[in-house]
């Protein structure tokens, strides 16, 4: 069994980095996404995590696990471009029909717009007026 299992968390189709945890639940392994360096220390791994507004994170994680690559610490080496004309003048490349849905492991259930359960309020003012008219609203319904 494989210690640590690495993924993308972009596609060329989506955006929604569903294929490490897709892994990681049919593996029955933690997942982390959004990765950006991963040391591995006997039976842990120090992972460094990316969120939005350039805030990151470290964890320390027992290993198995799987990882969502976001982007690397190092740039990427690039293969000579001899040895990729090369290859492609020499590659087979087999062609396999499509499995869609079924072959995803993956099944669509419904879709739906959202239920409306409320109503938003623009508040205007000078910033002293909107904070009085949150509190007030807060207040209201027993928040504050």
């Amino acid at each position: 069994a494989a210690d640590i299992v690495f993924a993308g968390v972009q596609a060329s189709n989506d955006l929604d980095g569903q294929v490490g945890a897709t892994i990681a639940a049919y593996l029955d392994m933690p997942y982390i996404g959004g990765v950006s360096s991963v040391e591995v220390s006997g039976g842990t791994a120090t992972v460094n995590k990316e969120f939005a507004g350039g805030v990151g994170a470290k964890y320390e994680v027992t290993l198995p696990m799987v990882v969502g690559v976001q982007a690397s610490v190092k740039p990427p080496r690039y293969a000579p471009v001899s040895k990729v004309r090369q290859i492609a003048q020499t590659a087979t490349i087999e062609k396999v029909a499509p499995t869609g849905e079924a072959g995803s492991g993956l099944a669509f259930k419904n879709m739906a717009p959202p239920v409306v359960t409320g109503r938003a309020e623009m508040i205007e003012g000078s910033s002293k007026e909107v904070a009085a008219k949150i509190v007030e609203l807060l207040k209201s319904k027993g928040l504050a």
